[in-house]
C-alpha cells in the first residue's frame, strides 16, 4: 500500500496597491485600509536608493529657503509683505511640506486665521494623517478628516476631526490640499516614483536576506519532515504550517523551507537545502535591477546625483555631479517647485500678501568676473 506524501512550499506574497476605502458611515476615504498605502510609502524609504533620490531630491527642492524678487517701485510693500510671511510659515514646516510633497506627491498646509480676518500660521499638517470626505454630490471636497492614527482611529487620542477646504469657510482653521492632477485617480494621490516601488521593496528584501543569511550560517532554507505527519488532521497541519511559518519565512529568516507530512517510518528532522555558491550573483544581479528600476521611476538623469559612481565620461566625479544636477534641477526639480510655490502663493494672495517667490538654488552659480584691460 503506498504512503500518502503531502508538502507545502511557504513563500511570502507581492505587494498589491490598495484601492480606496470607502467609510459610507463615517463619511471619509482612506487610502487603503487603515489608510495603508501611505504607511507602505514610508517604510519604502527604508530601501537604501529610493531613500537617498527621495532625501537629495527633497534638498535640491528646498535649496536654501525662500526669497522673493523685488520690482520697481514695489520694494517696500515687497518687504513688509516678506516680514509677515517670515512669522506665518517657519522654516520647520517649509522643510515638512516639501518632505511630504516629494515622498507622497502631495502635501497639506494648515491654513490658520487670526480673528477670522487675517493670516496667524501656516502649518504643516502630516498628508499621512489627513484624508478627504466622501464626495457624494460630485463637487470638490468640501472637508477633511485628521487623525493622528488612521489605524487606531476608534481610540479616544486618535479621534477624527474635521477640518473644511480651504476657502469654503470662514472657520479660523481650513486645510489646503496640494494634489496634482493623476490620471484616474479621484481622492488620492501618488508619488510620481509609483512605479518604482515595488523595487524598493526588493531591494529592503534583498539586503535583509544577505543580512540574514550571514548571520544563519550562509543557510538557504530547510525540508522539515514531521513524524507521523499522515495521520495528521488538516486542521493540525495548517496550525503546524502557520507556526512555522510564523518563525521562519520572509526575508528576515533566510530563506524559505519545505515542509513535509510523511509516514511513521521517518523521523522529524530539519534537512538544510543545498547551498548554491553562484547565488551571490543572482541576488547582485537582482539588486542592481532593483536600484535601476528605482532611479527610471524617479527619472534620476545620472546615479552620481545619489553618490553613485558611472561611466559618464566626465574627467571627474565632480564635472559629472555637477552636470547632472543641473540637469536635474532643470528637467524634474523646478516642475516641482513651480507647482508648490503656486499653491502657497494662493494661499497668500488670499490674504493680500503678493510676493514672487522662489527657492535659493543649493549650489550657487559661479561667475566669473571680466579681466579689465
Amino acid at each position: 500500500m503506498s504512503k500518502d506524501f503531502s508538502f507545502n512550499v511557504i513563500q511570502f506574497a507581492g505587494y498589491t496597491k490598495p484601492e480606496p476605502y470607502k467609510d459610507q458611515f463615517q463619511g471619509w476615504v482612506l487610502n487603503g485600509k487603515n489608510n495603508s498605502f501611505y504607511q507602505y510609502i514610508i517604510d519604502m524609504m527604508e530601501s537604501p536608493t529610493n531613500g537617498s533620490i527621495n532625501k537629495t531630491y527633497t534638498d535640491l527642492i528646498l535649496g536654501r529657503g525662500l526669497a522673493y524678487k523685488t520690482t520697481p517701485g514695489g520694494s517696500v510693500t515687497a518687504a513688509r509683505d516678506w516680514a509677515r510671511l517670515q512669522s506665518i510659515l517657519t522654516k520647520k514646516d517649509l522643510r515638512g511640506l516639501v518632505t511630504d510633497y516629494q515622498t507622497f506627491g502631495a502635501c497639506t498646509f494648515e491654513v490658520i486665521q487670526k480673528n477670522s480676518t487675517g493670516l496667524e500660521n501656516i502649518k504643516h499638517l502630516p498628508k499621512n494623517k489627513v484624508v478627504p470626505a466622501i464626495d457624494r454630490d460630485k463637487n470638490l471636497t468640501p472637508f477633511y478628516w485628521v487623525s493622528k492614527d488612521w489605524a487606531k482611529y476608534s481610540m479616544t487620542e486618535n479621534t477624527p476631526e474635521q477640518f473644511p477646504a480651504f476657502g469654503s469657510s470662514k472657520k479660523p482653521t481650513e486645510i489646503y490640499y496640494l494634489k496634482p492632477y493623476s490620471v484616474g485617480m479621484e481622492y488620492f494621490e501618488s508619488p510620481d516614483y509609483v512605479s518604482g516601488l515595488q523595487s524598493a521593496e526588493a531591494e529592503i528584501e534583498i539586503s535583509n536576506l544577505n543580512i540574514n543569511a550571514i548571520k544563519n550560517g550562509l543557510s538557504a532554507g530547510f525540508i522539515i519532515n514531521v513524524e507521523n505527519g499522515d495521520s495528521f488532521e488538516p486542521e493540525d497541519r495548517k496550525e503546524l504550517k502557520r507556526k512555522i511559518e510564523d518563525r521562519l519565512t520572509g526575508s528576515m529568516n533566510g530563506g524559505s523551507f519545505i515542509i513535509s507530512f510523511n509516514g511513521s517510518e521517518v523521523k522529524f528532522d530539519v534537512i538544510p537545502f543545498p547551498t548554491n555558491e553562484q547565488a551571490h550573483k543572482q541576488w547582485e544581479s537582482l539588486n542592481t535591477t532593483a536600484a535601476t528600476k528605482i532611479m527610471s521611476s524617479h527619472r534620476v538623469i545620472s546615479p552620481s546625483i545619489v553618490g553613485l559612481s558611472s561611466s559618464s565620461g566626465f574627467s571627474s566625479v565632480s564635472d559629472e555631479m555637477d552636470m547632472a544636477e543641473k540637469q536635474t534641477i532643470k528637467r524634474v526639480i523646478r516642475p516641482k517647485q513651480d507647482a508648490f510655490l503656486d499653491a502657497l502663493k494662493e494661499i497668500l494672495a488670499a490674504y493680500d500678501i503678493f510676493l514672487d517667490l522662489y527657492f535659493k538654488p543649493l549650489t550657487e552659480e559661479k561667475t566669473v568676473e571680466p579681466v579689465q584691460m
